[in-house]
């Protein structure tokens, strides 16, 4: 095997990711009338550098009937990706130590392939493997998702990234040592105003939030020999030439242009009949930096919109939040959108009580009728691209008028988690076999759940704030650590009663905690 330039003496962080999840590929695929591959009964997918697997495991904890294969070349990644498998009692997950020269012979074909956090960070001969598998390894009908730093985002940025190369190539001592070093010197140099600070003001507001970073997540985003930023146009020729079309991308509002530019743009999409042509004007408008892009094998097209009740019509819709009310605002970052209107009233109306419904349920809803099917899927869609509407694999419950007093974890896979990673001072995503995917708690409250579980709620905060000592993991308020015990204790107490009465009742209506 061979690095070829990458960064492998320093192990990356642990994350879950939600665009990863199958569910909200599908989901792109069917809005930009694309026939996903089915996942009722069987699926297969691969994630190519996988990293800590914390994706890989979680879909596969969420989605029991799929096959999940992670490849990643680095062995202590790999490693602890094989403990998360064995603890979780992950029969349908499969880790492979290799890089993407060299899978196995036996490793078959997949309906998704995703890597994230690797296209802009390998060498261009890596490169040419992702897209020979892609070629290869990506069933007819498949989809591939690619994430990658994106231009003209970065175009500001890219100085920071090579004086931080330029200086941590000077230092001594492992990746992470040397990325400390160069970024106190980022700093310094920002303090001191150098010039290129003083012009490009966004660039010397973003070394706070490098200051924040750990110092891994930093290693492996900046330190990599090949880093490149894209265009669209250049990631989508390249696949192109590997047999694959673009099919939309994620979130799911950038598949909307009028949510992505401003009004005096707007024209210009509406005379852009090309697609990787508005993409691309699209980025400029936006000044896009990243991009989480999804390509199709030989796509199955959609005939008429029915055919998204047909083929389709597996996923669930829900309100993403117990207390929306219109109107409903949403700021995607380049322009802010509202929600109004009887329509959308309705669609409160018969979602809000919490239960999710299928598509051609909605369209059947004696509130609804006489709306066009047409009318109702294009203000679902708008209502999921704006975060009004949630997705999931499948029904989701109503909230629960009561909570058990005695709770207990499902899978073991999300037992395993919180026994490792409460108060590890990182979020983490518990799965759901109803929803598909995986659903991020705060460490914290990782910490508050694994104690209700394991020994009820008699004395609940006292246990929690004796396990946060024992950590040493700090409390803050106001941004400012709290350091005076009783006032810790009370936040604590507070945390408590919030996670019962607001995160509680949505994990029990998820199935990831039980009665």
């Amino acid at each position: 095997m061979t690095a070829a330039g990458y960064v492998t003496d320093v192990v990356y962080v642990p994350g879950f990711y939600p665009q990863m999840s199958p569910v909200a590929i599908r989901y792109v695929a069917a809005l930009n009338g694309v026939i996903p591959p089915q996942t009722a009964d069987s699926f297969r997918f691969l994630e190519l550098g996988c990293g800590l697997g914390r994706c890989l495991t979680t879909l596969a904890a969420a989605h029991p009937r799929g096959e999940f294969v992670g490849v990643d070349l680095n062995p202590d990644h790999t490693a602890a990706v094989a403990r998360d498998i064995a603890a979780g009692k992950l029969d349908n997950a499969r880790i492979i130590t290799a890089d993407f020269g060299h899978l196995p012979d036996d490793i078959g074909v997949f309906d998704f392939i995703a890597l994230h956090g690797v296209y802009s960070w390998v060498a261009p001969s890596v490169r040419d493997q992702i897209l020979a598998t892609a070629r290869e390894r990506l069933a007819p009908g498949g989809l591939l998702l690619v994430s990658y730093n994106a231009m003209p985002g970065w175009a500001h940025l890219q100085p920071i990234r090579g004086i931080l190369q330029q200086y941590a190539a000077l230092r001594t001592g492992d990746s992470a040592q040397r990325v400390r070093d160069a970024l106190a010197y980022v700093v310094f140099m920002r303090e001191k105003h150098a010039k290129y600070f003083e012009d490009n003001p966004r660039a010397a507001a973003y070394v706070d939030a490098l200051v924040k970073q750990d110092p891994r997540y930093l290693v492996h985003e900046y330190m990599n020999e090949h880093w490149t930023s894209f265009y669209f146009a250049e990631v989508a020729g390249a696949f192109g030439q590997a047999g694959l079309s673009f099919v939309g991308s994620l979130p799911v509002f950038t598949n909307f242009w009028d949510l992505c530019v401003r009004p005096e743009f707007q024209e210009l999409f509406r005379t852009t009949t090309n697609r990787l042509v508005t993409e691309a004007h699209k980025d400029f408008c936006a000044n896009t930096a990243f991009r989480w892009d999804i390509y199709g094998k030989s796509p199955q097209m959609m005939r008429s919109p029915d055919d998204r009740l047909r083929k389709v019509d597996d996923l669930h819709y829900r309100v993403a939040r117990s207390d929306v009310t219109l109107p409903y605002q949403a700021n995607l970052g380049v322009v802010t959108s509202t929600v109004q209107g009887p329509l959308y009233q309705s669609l409160l109306g018969l979602l809000s009580h919490g239960r999710s419904m299928q598509l051609s349920e909605i369209i059947a809803a004696d509130a609804l009728r006489g709306t066009p099917s047409a009318d109702l899927v294009r203000a679902i869609d708008a209502g999921v691209a704006m975060g009004l509407f949630d997705i999931t694999a499948g029904p989701v419950g109503d909230v629960p008028a009561t909570l058990p007093e005695s709770v207990s974890i499902a899978h073991p896979f999300n037992r395993s988690i919180l026994e490792t990673d409460s108060l590890g001072g990182r979020s983490l995503a518990l799965a759901s076999a109803l929803s598909g995917t995986g659903h991020t708690v705060g460490d914290l409250d990782a910490a508050i759940l694994h104690e209700l579980v394991e020994r009820g709620r008699d004395g609940l905060s006292s246990r929690v704030a004796t396990r946060l000592e024992a950590s040493g993991r700090t409390l803050q308020q106001n941004g400012q650590p709290v350091a005076d015990a009783s006032q810790r204790s009370q936040l604590v107490e507070e945390a408590c009663k919030a996670f019962i009465a607001t995160s509680l009742p949505e994990l029990v209506r998820l199935g990831i905690v039980t009665a």
